[in-house]
């Protein structure tokens, strides 16, 4: 029988030979590009990446590409470079989403994002890269044609919870299953509306649920706002920290 590890590595070959989106681009001209050197599914999870993870946190995508002469030091190093401010070539507040988010996991979690948490995989519903700037336009076809590898993704790991970080990735899970506030999902008006507002969906009390096509195991998903500098304009980092706070209550 395949270990998680395999069943991983060879996931990770997948997508790195997956080119379904490379010539989708956006109304904007960015286009993605694929990582040929991709020896993780995500470069995110360089940063947090067990495969035993109770916690499955998904973005909805990284960015750019690194150039060469930053790539390695993404992919090589024990801390995250964007925390640490140890390279010249990475500022350590240019990346927003990574410092809230490592502000978040401490105060709400109790986790040091300095260091590799056994209890944590970070990924991203967009998989591959864009070829020029952090942020911008999406194409839903990128969610779509990812969908299958993040879905074999959470099959691998068998997280206690996911948490996705804005609307987008949100959305993205029901290209690869159900989500439903009926942990058996058998009562079809419980079934997440994703027309409802973000914040009327982030703080609903009732826990929502997931369902992977062909399972029957449901996993317990924490909506939450994004917490780059977008998404702490539409809620305070701090109102994001009590959020977060639910996933160990």
């Amino acid at each position: 029988m395949a270990t998680k590890k395999d069943r991983y590595c060879e996931l990770v070959k997948d997508v790195r030979n997956c080119s379904y989106c490379i010539n989708t681009p956006t109304g904007s001209g960015v286009k993605l590009v694929q990582d040929p050197s991709r020896s993780e599914i995500n470069l995110w999870s360089h940063w947090q990446g067990s495969l035993d993870a109770q916690i499955l946190v998904i973005g909805q995508d990284w960015g750019e590409l690194p150039d060469p002469s930053t790539y390695e030091f993404w992919t090589t190093n024990k801390a995250y470079p964007s925390l640490t401010g140890e390279h010249k070539h990475i500022q350590p507040y240019k990346f927003p989403t990574d410092n809230n988010l490592a502000k978040i996991s401490s105060e709400a979690l109790g986790l040091d994002l300095k260091k590799k948490q056994p209890s944590l995989f970070f990924t991203n519903a967009v998989l591959c890269y864009r070829d020029k700037g952090f942020t911008g336009d999406v194409e839903q076809s990128w969610f779509k044609n990812c969908q299958p590898f993040c879905a074999r993704l959470i099959d691998i790991i068998q997280p206690e919870a996911i948490v996705t970080l804005g609307c987008m990735p949100l959305r993205a899970l029901l290209y690869g299953g159900d989500l439903s506030y009926d942990k058996r999902f058998s009562n079809t008006s419980k079934r997440l509306r994703i027309s409802k507002p973000m914040r009327e969906i982030v703080e609903i009390q009732d826990q929502l649920y997931y369902q992977l096509k062909g399972s029957e195991k449901s996993l317990k998903v924490f909506p939450m706002f994004h917490c780059g500098s977008w998404g702490t304009k539409a809620r305070p980092l701090e109102l994001q920290i009590q959020d977060w706070k639910r996933i160990s209550s």
